[in-house]
């Protein structure tokens, strides 16, 4: 009998349009001998809708738009074990599912937050759990717990960006003291290369932070290593 796995795609993240290619990538890759494929996407603003239609829709950013694209959502009733397909006329259908195969780029796909949900739901899911997707989408709190650790890595600084708008003066100072020019600038929490900057100057430094300032609250700032 074939399993059922269920790939769940976009998001409501910076990295939703680089999670449209992997996911197109991944649904013609799937042997289909072997599974049974449902396809859940995500829209940027945050709908949920199952979709049946054709892979190079989703690539096209047009998914959305099809008549196969129905609201759905992953139940975290243990019981339910799969989707909840909403229906037209108000009645709802439920699609069991054996595996939830996330390919999320960025907040709420690689945090810890999507994965909660599935723990919730009791489906075995691909990828890391809800802990390590949460220390490791966050880089200043992965930086600190490598340095507690004592593996060696690029010297770096963390901050809010409000902490920052207050006391520009100080962290300009903090970084040219503590790691030098150049710097990377990069939001904590964000996909891909989405929002960061490489600083060669203090003169650089505010137009970097307002940049990964605009897709996290918190910011790193670490040494270039050649």
């Amino acid at each position: 009998m074939k399993k059922t796995v269920c790939v769940i795609f976009g998001g409501a993240s910076s990295g939703y349009e680089v999670s449209l290619m992997s996911s197109a990538s991944i649904i013609r890759n799937l042997d289909t001998e072997k599974f049974d494929i449902l396809t859940l996407g995500i829209t940027k603003d945050g709908r949920w809708l199952l979709y049946s239609g054709a892979v190079e829709n989703i690539e096209n950013n047009t998914w959305m738009n099809s008549e196969t694209a129905r609201p759905a959502f992953i139940s975290p009733d243990k019981a339910t074990n799969g989707l909840v397909v909403l229906n037209a006329d108000g009645s709802y259908t439920v699609l069991k599912v054996d595996v939830l195969f996330p390919v999320l780029h960025g907040k709420n796909g690689e945090d810890g937050t999507i994965q909660g949900l599935f723990k919730l739901s009791g489906i075995p899911y691909v990828g890391c759990g809800v802990l390590a997707s949460a220390v490791c989408m966050d880089k200043a709190v992965a930086n600190l717990l490598i340095e507690q650790f004592g593996i060696p890595q690029a010297g770096f600084i963390w901050c809010y960006a409000d902490d920052y708008r207050e006391y520009p003066e100080q962290f300009s100072r903090q970084v040219g003291g503590q790691l030098g020019y150049p710097v990377f600038v990069k939001p904590a929490n964000a996909g891909s290369s989405v929002g960061i900057s490489k600083v060669r100057g203090p003169e650089e430094l505010d137009r970097a932070v307002r940049l990964a300032a605009a897709e996290d609250g918190k910011i790193v700032i670490e040494e270039a290593v050649d």
